[in-house]
């Protein structure tokens, strides 16, 4: 029980509330607990009525109607959905995930069937890991735990995806050899009789469109659905708030959350003085009632970069992260609960480059088309190209090559989109680490994008896909967990909802993909048109310096050298002094990793 209580206690940040163990033969479950709902000790964890037993990290949304429709074989102790959910595993076992609707990851345990079931929500909005050694199987909600059992050597493969990307896509892979991502909408068994594992999947996106529905009756069925998941998630029994940023997503969030309560606190972060954001916030303020917290962000917060990325745990190669952490830590200090506007762009095609794509396709789908544009744009100056596009910062010639490589794939949608989302071409990732350090004949993994363009039948399903399984969405809910249980708040994305993502997948093309972006959010939050503005923190000097300097800093140290090739830094170096675009994405990336190598150091072992 002291290992079992060691990786407690290094959770207590994500459960200051109260700490549990519990045993059985084979079986050690330990939680910290978040009170959400019912404050009781009753609805503490490890929750089990003497036989079997629950643990479980989350919120469980559709728990009362559940309880109600279990309250003829259970008498209920508490107000709280742990009991709720642990009654529906003893009743449905594995069919559970028909019932339940909300952001999980649990284990249970079930005596009579000597059975373990782990599972994880339909997106991956609540974090499990996984450490399988010959003796045993470790799972958790962070790795750092993990690693105080098993130190591992770091991964290659997966280093070679995170620099391809700038974070690691859910091929289940971290940088920690051994140390595996569970899978979303994903249940494993196995039996503690037999040691017998069986994965399964319990869910996935499926694009099913409805008959024909007039645009009035799709967006009445989206306003009743959102209205509902809003309501829903900002249940609780200690103060809720959200971020918002001024924008579509956030916005619409604004308009169901008053719906729901008249209760509202919101947080809002500034980058620079009187920016397009604090305007809208300042606007809305105008119109609704709701307490703003303004919290101005400046270069200088910059400098807790390491405790940021300490605690992301997997890194993701872009400063945006300091911010999201600088915005939880205040967020904290009010609210036990936070809604967010993440997934909005995934769920509903909002991005730029998604939608940018998409007109290339329509534009270059003959094949012909696509390597006549790619030559006119080597052709054109960078100055040129740049006006073309919205992207805040300079382009140079990398970055036109680059758009022009995305152009001449055109008619090869798997080729063009990882060209797309690739922040270092095969040939850098080559170049970018001393000789020796990477084995030969590994490449970065594009094997889950390239089965996504397979699977689906048009190429805008599968660029939806991408982003919801495999790219933005995932890093962006790390990004929000991580930081919110950092400080002891839970994190709500109702735009990630499988209520939401099932509604999505059954609209057409033209239904989602309108003339003005995100014209259903639009409509329900009764905004005006938003142009959506992509950001950069380095759209001023005073950042970009701020970044060549840590960029000087941490390549200049011993471990730095002994990974990556001083020539090729050396590249970057001149490169991100120019200012360009991929320039200061890719120094980014290398400064993230060279501070996620040094405070993780401790914990790896040579492999």
């Amino acid at each position: 029980m002291d290992r079992i209580g060691a990786m407690v206690q290094a959770l207590a940040h994500r459960g200051p509330d109260a700490a549990g163990q519990w045993a059985a033969r084979g079986l050690l479950f330990g939680h910290r607990r978040l009170k959400i709902l019912d404050m009781s000790d009753l609805a503490n964890q490890p929750y089990t009525d003497g036989v079997d037993s629950l643990i479980f990290n989350g919120r469980i949304f559709n728990y009362q109607a559940l309880r109600k429709e279990l309250s003829d074989r259970f008498e209920f102790r508490t107000d709280c959905d742990t009991e709720v959910l642990f009654r529906a595993l003893q009743v449905w076992g594995t069919s559970v995930f028909e019932h339940i609707r909300g952001q999980f990851a649990f284990v249970f345990y079930k005596h009579s069937d000597r059975q373990l079931i782990v599972a994880r929500d339909h997106a991956g909005i609540c974090p499990l890991y996984t450490l399988e050694t010959p003796e045993e199987i470790l799972f958790c909600s962070e790795i750092k735990p993990l690693l105080m059992q098993h130190k591992c050597a770091l991964d290659k493969e997966a280093l070679l995806d995170y620099f391809k990307y700038r974070y690691n896509i859910q091929n289940s892979k971290t940088l920690f050899a051994g140390v595996r991502r569970f899978p979303p909408a994903h249940f494993l068994t196995i039996d503690m009789e037999t040691g017998r594992q069986a994965l399964s999947r319990y869910w996935r996106l499926t694009f099913n469109e409805t008959a024909p529905r007039s645009d009035a009756d799709i967006q009445s069925h989206f306003n009743h659905l959102m209205d509902e998941q809003i309501s829903s998630q900002q249940m609780a029994h200690v103060p809720v708030g959200l971020y918002l940023s001024g924008g579509i997503d956030s916005g619409a969030l604004l308009k169901g959350f008053a719906k729901a309560s008249a209760d509202i606190e919101s947080f809002t972060l500034s980058f620079f003085p009187n920016d397009s954001d604090t305007r809208r916030v300042e606007a809305l303020s105008q119109t609704m009632k709701f307490k703003k917290n303004l919290i101005e962000f400046s270069p200088e917060h910059l400098d807790e970069l390491e405790e940021v990325v300490f605690s992301l745990e997997e890194p993701f190669g872009d400063f945006i992260i300091a911010a999201n952490y600088f915005l939880a830590q205040c967020a904290s200090r009010s609210v036990r609960v936070v809604l967010s506007g993440e997934g909005g762009d995934e769920a509903f095609l909002g991005y730029d480059h998604q939608r940018s794509f998409l007109k290339l396709r329509s534009l270059t789908a003959n094949g012909i088309l696509g390597p006549l544009m790619a030559g006119i744009l080597r052709m054109l100056p960078a100055s040129i190209v740049q006006r073309l596009q919205s992207y805040p910062g300079s382009f140079d010639r990398d970055a036109t090559d680059k758009i022009a490589r995305i152009v001449a794939n055109a008619s090869t949608p798997v080729s063009s989109y990882l060209e797309l989302v690739s922040l270092f071409t095969d040939s850098d990732l080559t170049e970018m680490f001393r000789p020796g350090f990477m084995p030969s004949g590994i490449k970065a993994d594009v094997a889950p994008i390239t089965e996504i363009f397979e699977h689906d039948e048009e190429v805008w399903q599968s660029v939806l896909r991408v982003e919801i399984e495999q790219m933005t969405l995932i890093v962006n809910l790390l990004k929000q967990e991580r930081f919110g249980m950092r400080f002891s708040m839970e994190g709500c994305v109702p735009f990630v909802s499988r209520e939401v993502l099932d509604f999505v997948s059954s609209l057409s093309f033209g239904s989602l993909f309108s003339r003005i972006n995100k014209r259903i959010l639009l409509n329900y939050s009764e905004q005006s048109v938003i142009k959506k503005k992509p950001f950069s923190l380095f759209e001023t000097n005073l950042y970009l310096q701020k970044l060549i300097s840590l960029f000087d800093q941490y390549t200049q140290s011993s471990s730095a050298t002994g990974i990556l090739n001083p020539t090729f830094l050396e590249q970057c170096r001149s490169n991100l002094a120019r200012g360009g675009v991929l320039g200061i994405k890719r120094a980014m990336a290398i400064v993230v990793f060279l501070i996620w190598y040094k405070k993780f150091q401790p914990y790896l072992k040579e492999a």
